[in-house]
């Protein structure tokens, strides 16, 4: 019988998601006799996470949060394939750490570790699958860049590489993170001003990985300004210290002292709102506890959807922040009184009829000056603070020595990190009320634009010791982040270099050598770089997606992750997951998680499941809710026999 050829179009983490459910489902249940084609430039697995890149770019999750693997907590995807979490991998014996390049003598679940050491781990992860596929399902990788698609017949493609042209009958797009076409000879830099790509002596940097490559050109004696204060600045960073031979030691209580190399160029940060990412929290939720919604119940919003589109400040955030004072009530009053009154305010907190019964139930128990408050979380800078430039950076460094203080707390026992957390374990809520053009058009703007920079700021910042990290450089005189909130960088009237500028103190500005834009871009498909997914669009085989009038970026797909083409029909033999969906899809740009459903496996096995169905002719293993394990002694013959290679 010939065998179905499946492509799979990026083999990072969602490639491997959709491989991981492949093979679960035909060790289940044989379908067919399956030939798996995977196309990635890089090796198999590891998609941005490059196993050469310095160790000091860090992954933004502790250890024991990521995985690659279906579980049973893992709801309608399918048979469960155990395997082990990036945290398991490092505790095993037989990995020889050294090589890796980082020390991980000892190993803790709530650390952060290299990404060149997740690369590694995702690599491991392809050839473990790889290992445990069945006898009638065939993989070849090839290493390279698939350019063009065509659809030669209905259940047909063909795949052109400068390597290999392959003939698939179902294909799946997981390209992850891509890059723009072409930098425009305009753009806008800080809040709206329109300025030439670069003067005639200052360097613009839009894209700034590899960083390494990217900012080998910075001399010690240049000004370089970064603007935005996410966390790519901190790989910026990273590079300009660490990376040009500087080093952080560790002082007493908790702090550190940067010692410079002297390669070090002098760096300006500025962005919006004038403030770096809080610190994460040190994680007391072990692998998969999350904050479960009293709120904003995933049902709930299911339900509010079926009468229409929702507005997301008048539909979804009151329920999102009462969910936030909840946490942060119970963990105050766990702290400041005791666990009994805790308990007994957070029932009266969930069985009050209104806003304004909680509103009043909080004023019985908690101080006003200890509430809280949005608003605040929104705009921490008090109008004080901006006085003058020495009295921002005073402010500035006391606010992020307490945000230190709250993040070693921990997201359960800090009241501020324990509301943060919420908005990081309530993404499926979101996601439910945002997927696929559940807001209105003027809401989903709003969102992207104003509601999910507080969010990145607020809940998905960088581990405490990067903070400590940002005071040792403004301590040692190589960093300067008080330029207040609204700063910008323009081109000078008089020609010569670019100027970053204050907008809180007019007379403020300093001349730069080099502007590093430090965020990741995400490019409509419209302006990819990639000529696939130019050439899908200009085929008519995928279309951009659009909520009204509005692109949020990403391609149009439907529930099943099937394409949807430029005539609006479902191409059903071809799927997307992952950042080429960000638009229609909320968040995509995360990894697996341990114990929580996670959301990458369900898309993954949705996808799967209805190729599966195409080619049984029923619909097969999503529904099925019996584990399918692999037998002890294999799992431990497939895991060990991958070290020697490795």
């Amino acid at each position: 019988m010939t065998a179905i050829q499946i492509g799979i179009i990026g083999v990072g983490p969602r490639g491997l998601s959709i491989l991981e459910r492949l093979i679960a489902n035909e060790r289940a249940a044989k379908s067919a006799d399956l030939e798996i084609h995977l196309f990635d430039p890089h090796e198999p697995g590891v998609g941005c996470h490059d196993p050469d890149q310095a160790e000091f770019l860090l992954v933004n999750t502790v250890a024991a949060q990521i995985t690659q693997f279906s579980d049973a907590s893992v709801v309608g995807a399918g048979p469960v394939m155990e395997g082990p979490s990036f945290y398991q991998w490092l505790r095993d014996e037989r990995i020889d750490k050294r090589r890796f390049g980082q020390n991980v003598t000892s190993v803790s679940a709530d650390a952060y570790y290299s990404r060149k050491l997740f690369g590694r781990y995702l690599h491991w992860v392809y050839h473990y699958l790889c290992g445990l596929a069945p006898d009638h399902v065939k993989i070849n990788f090839v290493k390279t860049e698939v350019t063009n698609v065509e659809r030669i017949s209905k259940d047909a493609w063909l795949l052109e590489s400068d390597v290999a042209t392959v003939r698939v009958n179902y294909l799946f797009l997981t390209t992850g993170h891509s890059k723009p076409r072409s930098i425009p000879s305009g753009e806008q830099v800080g809040l709206g001003r329109l300025v030439p790509r670069s003067g005639p002596e200052t360097k613009v940097v839009s894209d700034t990985y590899p960083v390494q490559k990217k900012l080998s050109f910075i001399q010690p004696d240049m000004t370089v300004a970064i603007e935005g204060m996410g966390l790519t600045t901190f790989d910026v960073l990273g590079e300009l210290t660490v990376g040009r031979g500087g080093c952080f030691v560790d002082c007493e209580g908790g702090k550190k002292k940067y010692i410079p190399s002297g390669r070090e160029p002098r760096i300006v940060a500025y962005s919006r709102s004038g403030l770096p990412l809080s610190a994460r929290a040190v994680n007391q939720k072990g692998v998969s506890i999350q904050y479960r919604p009293k709120f904003l119940l995933a049902d709930k919003v299911r339900e509010m959807r079926t009468r229409g589109k929702l507005d997301f400040v008048d539909d979804v955030l009151p329920l999102l922040l009462a969910d936030m004072e909840y946490a942060y009530c119970e963990a105050y009053l766990r702290e400041r009184r005791d666990p009994v009154s805790a308990m007994l305010f957070c029932n009266q907190f969930v069985y009050a009829t209104d806003a304004a019964e909680r509103k009043e139930l909080i004023a019985k128990y908690i101080p006003a000056e200890d509430r809280f408050s949005w608003e605040q979380m929104v705009s921490p800078c008090p109008k004080q603070a901006v006085a003058s430039r020495e009295v921002f950076k005073a402010w500035l460094i006391d606010y992020l020595q307490r945000d230190q203080v709250e993040a070693k707390k921990g997201n359960v026992d800090s009241p501020l990190k324990a509301a943060s957390d919420v908005l990081r374990d309530l993404r499926d809520n979101l996601r439910a009320a945002i997927d696929f053009g559940g807001l209105t058009e003027e809401s989903h703007r709003w969102l992207l634009s104003e509601f999910l920079p507080i969010m990145n700021r607020v809940a998905v910042g960088p581990p405490e010791s990067r903070i400590a990290e940002l005071l040792a450089l403004v301590d040692a005189g190589l960093l300067d982040m008080s330029w207040g909130p609204g700063a910008f960088c323009e081109q000078s009237r008089h020609g010569g270099f670019m100027r970053v500028s204050s907008e809180a103190w007019g007379e403020q500005s300093g001349e730069i050598h080099a502007l590093i834009k430090a965020r990741v871009q995400m490019p409509s498909p419209h302006d990819d770089a990639s000529p696939l997914l130019r050439s899908l669009l200009d085929a008519g085989h995928i279309r951009l997606f659009f909520n009204g009038g509005f692109h949020p970026g990403g391609i149009e797909i439907n529930r099943d992750f099937n394409w949807v083409s430029e005539r609006g029909e479902e191409v059903s033999t071809a799927w997307a997951l992952g950042i080429p969906t960000e638009g229609a899809k909320f968040y995509t740009f995360v990894v697996p998680r341990p114990g929580v459903n996670s959301t990458a496996v369900v898309d993954a096995g949705r996808a799967v499941s209805k190729m599966l169905s195409m080619i049984t002719g029923h619909v097969p293993a999503r529904q099925l809710s019996v584990a399918s394990q692999i037998p002890t002694e294999e799992y431990a013959t497939a895991f060990a026999s991958l070290y020697g290679a490795l």
